[in-house]
């Protein structure tokens, strides 16, 4: 009886294994047959007129894909491997979008903390001691670019290793035309800085950058996020995203980054982003944008949750318009530029550069709480709204970028520059107008403000953009960071998005103004910050990007019936974009119609989304990643004329 037990239990396991094995074989060898077990790859016999041989994949370019393999693919040789202190894994730029990082990984045989010392040029090493761990992924910034740095890594236990990281790529903010490295005007703080950099952002070349208090690169992204910069409480960068935005001044939304480059969070704005963004207490966003639904630009402050939820919107023209409804002569009547919350007044303070103004406005009733700007840009309806400049040395401020509001001190970048006229002239007059970093003292109960602090001049004259920060340890760090340089003085108009034409100042003054580090650099800087470019000692885990959607739409799913009016319809090629999981049209159509996109999948799944309606100006972009898995075929639907556009999209 125990013998036949045996044979049957034999038996069983035999015929087990075999299931398993028939399973394994259809679903991941024998890729023909794949469909019996795979839903996306099955054809449903009443939507098999949607294939067509002649019909083109619109390949997606998916980042936020492409940065989960590459590190799924390190951790997975890093398992095989076991690499070990003596022969640890180095992997320099480990997303190819941040050329001066390194990933340093390797295991010990017990849980102890690592130190790594990344060498400096000028005695400025950056020391760092990481958590305890047997795998030890660590990353490493602040690299030279051109240069064979050294990091010395030493674990817990006494073990030790001293590394050669050969970074080619120089970046070309480094080195002037003939090739020379770049060097600060004037340093006074010789100290070791450990990694505390200032990082900037400009329009145009590299377009998110590091520097030292030595004036050398010490960190920069070769993607073209542009716009504002802004550090978020965790340590990472909010960029402007390199997203289609509704007109050519604004991107399609923001996107938080690591100092690898890496895509943490992307956060898709249907009504644009420009200029500024404001991490408040909460955790939310306040972003400027505009008002789809507007004739004016420029002139909206949206506040978003990290789902990217609407939770409040500041029309700036409709609070206007309650004073004065003529206020808005011009579409970018306000041009709003900067935006900071007051916790203590619950306010939200704003630049109109058009308007050469900062405005106070309370944030629950959204009226105006005052104003600072000279009357004369303004009606007399704004009387009672108007702060009174005190003191022999008062101006008002002109094209200002950049307000910080603390304590009832206002900083501000005062431009010099009127952008109430906007006229056209010549570099060499623009030159003339100087630019100052100043900070008012602002009393809302007897409406005035009083000019206490100003540092600039016509050396530093720097008529658009540029910023006025303050550090950590509260020192005054001023960006004059759009000067005109020799190569634009010759030039009969001066136009700001010709970076070739401009040059930046970066000064740094401690608690008594003296000054700290002063960089003279090539091109342009819209903004500039100073933080440490490590923001923990954790080892290196990054997660799955996550993707946030203002008035996302919603598709009408279509039944059969109304799918089958897709089949046989007129040929017509329109322009598709996939990027990151959204679908996009980049031909120009008539905005006297309404526009819908029909996705519609040989599996059974047909979706119709309406993309742009009657009279909007804008079309949206679709986000189809959450789609049921499938092969789906793109038909345009304008006004009433179906097309099908014989391109395909996939997702997996």
């Amino acid at each position: 009886m125990d013998k036949l037990k045996k044979i049957l239990r034999g038996i069983t396991i035999t015929l087990f294994v075999v299931v398993i094995l028939v399973v394994v074989y259809f679903s991941f060898i024998n890729k023909d047959t794949k469909y019996y077990f795979d839903e996306a790859l099955r054809v449903d016999p009443n939507y098999k007129w949607v294939l067509n041989d002649l019909s083109k994949s619109v390949e997606d370019y998916d980042i936020y894909k492409y940065q989960d393999s590459v590190y799924n693919t390190l951790v997975e040789n890093y398992n095989k491997k076991k690499p070990d202190i003596n022969n640890p894994m180095v992997i320099v730029d480990p997303y190819g979008i941040s050329p001066q990082t390194a990933l340093l990984m390797f295991k010990t045989k017990k849980d102890e903390s690592v130190t790594i010392t990344i060498k400096g040029k000028h005695n400025d090493d950056i020391t760092r001691t990481f958590e305890k761990s047997k795998d030890h992924i660590i990353p490493i910034y602040g690299l030279y670019g051109g240069y064979d740095n050294s990091v010395i890594v030493k674990t817990e236990s006494g073990s030790n290793k001293t590394l050669n990281i050969k970074i080619d790529k120089v970046c070309s903010d480094a080195v002037d035309k003939n090739n020379n490295v770049i060097n600060v005007s004037e340093i006074n703080d010789s100290s070791n800085s450990d990694g505390n950099f200032y990082f900037g952002t400009s329009s145009y070349t590299t377009s998110s950058i590091a520097y030292d208090n030595y004036g050398e690169v010490r960190w920069y992204l070769n993607l073209e996020y542009s716009r504002g910069i802004t550090v978020l409480k965790n340590g990472n960068l909010l960029l402007s995203s390199y997203s289609k935005g509704p007109n050519t001044l604004s991107s399609g939304g923001l996107v938080e980054v690591d100092m690898f480059g890496r895509t943490i969070h992307e956060y898709y704005i249907d009504s644009g982003y420009h200029h500024d963004a404001f991490e408040m207490e909460n955790g939310n966003l306040l972003i400027l944008s505009s008002n789809n639904k507007s004739n004016t630009v420029f002139d909206t402050v949206l506040e978003i949750d990290q789902d990217a939820k609407i939770v409040n919107q500041y029309d700036i023209k409709s609070i206007f318009d309650e004073i004065d409804p003529s206020i808005a002569t011009i579409p970018s009547w306000a041009w709003v530029n900067s935006v900071y919350f007051d916790n203590n007044t619950s306010s939200l303070i704003v630049s109109l550069r058009n308007l050469n103004s900062i405005v106070s406005i309370d944030a629950n009733a959204k009226k105006i709480n005052w104003i600072l700007g000279d009357k004369k840009y303004l009606s007399d309806s704004f009387n009672d709204y108007l702060l009174n400049g005190i003191g022999d040395n008062f101006v008002y401020p002109l094209g200002q970028h950049s307000i910080n509001f603390t304590d009832g001190n206002l900083s501000i970048f005062d431009n010099g520059y009127d952008a109430y006229k906007e006229e056209s002239m010549p570099c060499s007059t623009v030159v003339e107008m100087p630019s100052y970093a100043r900070i008012y003292k602002i009393n809302h109960n007897n409406k005035t403000a009083e000019l206490i602090w100003s540092y600039g001049g016509k050396e530093y004259s720097s008529y658009n953009m540029s910023s006025f920060n303050y550090t950590n340890d509260n020192h005054k760090l001023i960006n004059f960071g759009w000067h005109i340089s020799n190569a634009g003085l010759s030039v009969d108009y001066c136009n700001q998005f010709n970076n070739s034409q401009f040059e930046s100042f970066i000064i740094e003054l401690d608690q008594n103004d003296n000054i700290l580090n002063k960089l003279h650099l090539r091109n342009s800087k819209i903004e500039v910050a100073k933080t440490n470019i490590y923001s923990n000692n954790n080892n290196y885990k990054p997660s799955y990007a996550k993707i946030s959607i203002t008035n996302k739409i919603e598709p009408t799913v279509l039944s059969l019936e109304e799918a089958n009016e897709y089949m046989n319809l007129p040929q017509l090629m329109y322009p598709l974009n996939t990027n990151n999981g959204f679908l996009d049209m980049t031909l120009a159509l008539a905005n006297t119609h309404d526009i819908d996109v029909v996705l519609i999948s040989s599996n059974g799944h047909a979706y119709k989304y309406r993309v742009r309606s009657k009279g909007e100006s804008t079309q949206k972009p679709i986000y189809y990643s959450d789609l049921p898995r499938g092969k789906y075929h793109v038909f345009v639907v304008d006004n009433e004329d179906k097309y099908d556009t014989l391109q395909y999209i996939e997702i997996n």
